[in-house]
C-alpha cells in the first residue's frame, strides 16, 4: 500500500489514513502481548507465588496467549474471541496427542482471567471476557493424568529387565520411580545420602520443581521403605555414578523432566501399554497399592500424602489393608518370592 501511494502521489493521504486507524483503536488500550509481559513482571515474577506456578505461567502467556492473542488491543478481545481460543486449543495438536483437555484449558484461562482483573484494575478496560460461562465443564475421566492398570505395571517391569544391559541408569531411575511413586520433584532432588541400605530405604527431604531445591510439597520430610532387591542395586549404582545426585542428568545437574518422560514413552511403547508421564507412574503406584489391599491410611503414608483425602481415589479395588505392602508389590511384578 505504501508503494502504491507514492506511485499515486498520495503519501499524505496515506499518512493521514494511519492516522486515524491508530487514533480509531486508542480506546482499545495497549497490545495484549505488552500488558501481558508487563503483568508477569509487575505482578507474578519474584512474587510470593512457587517458581513451578511462576513458570507455568510464563509458559502459558509465552506459548498460549500471546501466540493467539497478543497483537490484539485487550480492550478488543471479547468473550466471543475466548470462545473462538477454546475451540481451536481443543483441536490443536501437541506433544501428547491432539487437543487439550478441560483442565488445562481452564488453566489458561485463569491466567487469562487474571490478565484482564489487573486490566480493569488499572482503569483500561471495563468488563472481563473471561465470564464464568467461560470455564469449561472437566470430566471425570480427565481428573488425573493416564495411569496403568496392574497388568500393564507388569509388562513395565518385564520390559524394564530388557534394559537392564543396553541403559542400566534409564532403568534404574524409572525403576525407583516406579517402585515408591515419589513425585518427580523429589525423584530429581534425592542424594547418595538419602540412601538407607539398613532398613533399607530413601528418605525424602527435599524437593526440586524447577531451579530452586526446597522443601518437599507438603514440608515434611518422611522415609520411604524399598525392597531389599532394589537398595542393592541402587548400591550398586549410587558407585558407579560421579557426584552427590542419586539420579543426575547426562551433565551432571538435575534431571530433566522432558528427559524422564521421553523414556517413559519409550518404554510405553515397546511395552505396548498406555502412555504415561512421571505423574502417572505417582497414580500407577498408589492403584497397584490398593490392588494388593491396602487401605487410604497405608497409601497415604507410601506416597507421602498430607491427608488420607488425597489417596481415596486409589482404593477403587480392595480396602482391606496386607502387610509388607512393598515387599508383596515387588514380589509380585519381579516374580521373585516374598521374603
Amino acid at each position: 500500500m505504501a508503494k502504491d501511494a507514492v506511485a499515486a502521489g498520495e503519501v499524505d493521504q496515506f499518512l493521514a489514513s494511519l492516522d486515524n486507524r491508530a487514533s480509531a483503536t486508542e480506546g482499545y488500550g495497549p497490545l495484549f502481548k505488552t500488558f501481558a509481559w508487563e503483568w508477569f513482571e509487575t505482578c507474578v515474577e519474584d512474587s510470593s507465588l512457587t517458581e513451578s506456578e511462576q513458570d507455568t505461567t510464563r509458559f502459558t502467556i509465552k506459548n498460549h496467549l500471546v501466540p493467539e492473542f497478543g497483537k490484539l488491543p485487550i480492550g478488543e478481545i471479547d468473550t466471543r474471541r475466548i470462545d473462538r481460543f477454546k475451540s481451536k486449543k481443543r483441536k490443536q495438536r501437541h506433544q501428547y496427542g491432539t487437543g487439550y483437555s478441560a483442565k488445562s484449558i481452564n488453566n489458561m484461562l485463569s491466567v487469562l482471567h487474571r490478565v484482564f482483573d489487573k486490566a480493569i484494575e488499572y482503569s483500561m478496560i471495563e468488563h472481563n471476557p473471561v465470564t464464568t460461562r467461560s470455564w469449561m465443564k472437566v470430566d471425570s475421566s480427565e481428573s488425573s493424568r493416564p495411569w496403568w492398570t496392574p497388568d500393564e505395571e507388569a509388562k513395565a517391569f518385564a520390559v524394564l529387565e530388557s534394559w537392564k544391559e543396553s541403559d542400566p541408569t534409564a532403568r534404574i531411575t524409572i525403576l525407583t520411580q516406579l517402585m515408591t511413586g515419589i513425585r518427580f520433584s523429589e525423584l530429581r532432588a534425592l542424594r547418595k545420602e538419602d540412601l538407607d541400605l539398613q532398613i533399607p530405604a530413601l528418605h525424602i527431604r527435599r524437593s526440586q520443581a524447577r531451579r530452586m531445591v526446597g522443601p518437599t510439597k507438603n514440608k515434611k520430610a518422611r522415609i520411604q521403605v524399598i525392597p531389599q532387591a532394589l537398595a542393592d542395586e541402587l548400591r550398586e549404582h549410587m558407585l558407579r555414578i560421579p557426584g552427590q545426585l542419586l539420579f543426575p542428568g547426562r551433565t551432571g545437574g538435575a534431571l530433566a523432566n522432558n528427559v524422564l518422560n521421553r523414556l517413559y514413552t519409550k518404554l510405553c511403547d515397546e511395552a505396548e501399554i498406555t502412555r504415561i508421564t512421571s505423574h502417572g507412574v505417582r497414580h500407577t503406584a498408589g492403584s497397584s497399592y490398593a490392588y494388593l489391599g491396602a487401605g487410604n491410611k497405608s497409601i497415604a503414608t507410601l506416597l507421602g500424602h498430607e491427608n488420607m483425602a488425597s489417596s481415596e481415589r486409589y482404593t477403587h479395588m480392595r480396602a482391606d489393608g496386607t502387610p509388607d505392602l512393598v515387599a508383596a508389590r515387588w514380589a509380585r511384578l519381579s516374580g521373585e518370592k516374598d521374603q
